[in-house]
């Protein structure tokens, strides 16, 4: 996801939850309150990572290909 980001000159904020056990906290938090990690929670019992935060609304990344529509969809990339 970051490649992708990067390869398209989107500015971004890169978090690794792993990074420090409050960072792991906030996204585990997200993870336990949204609604687009219900599947997950409940059935798939994955991290949901990676993930975006576009305008508030968290999005799953199913890869490199779906990051490239999202750039699209939300028109991310400046023209």
């Amino acid at each position: 996801m970051k490649e992708v980001l990067s390869k398209n000159d989107i500015k971004y904020m890169y978090v690794d939850v792993c990074e420090s056990v409050g960072k792991l906290k906030l996204f585990l938090t997200l993870r336990d309150t949204a609604e687009v990690y219900r599947d997950i929670r409940e059935n798939s019992h994955r991290a949901g990572i990676p993930a975006i935060v576009i305008d508030n609304e968290t999005i799953l990344v199913q890869g490199p290909e779906h990051m490239e529509q999202l750039i699209e969809q939300y028109k991310l990339k400046e023209e």
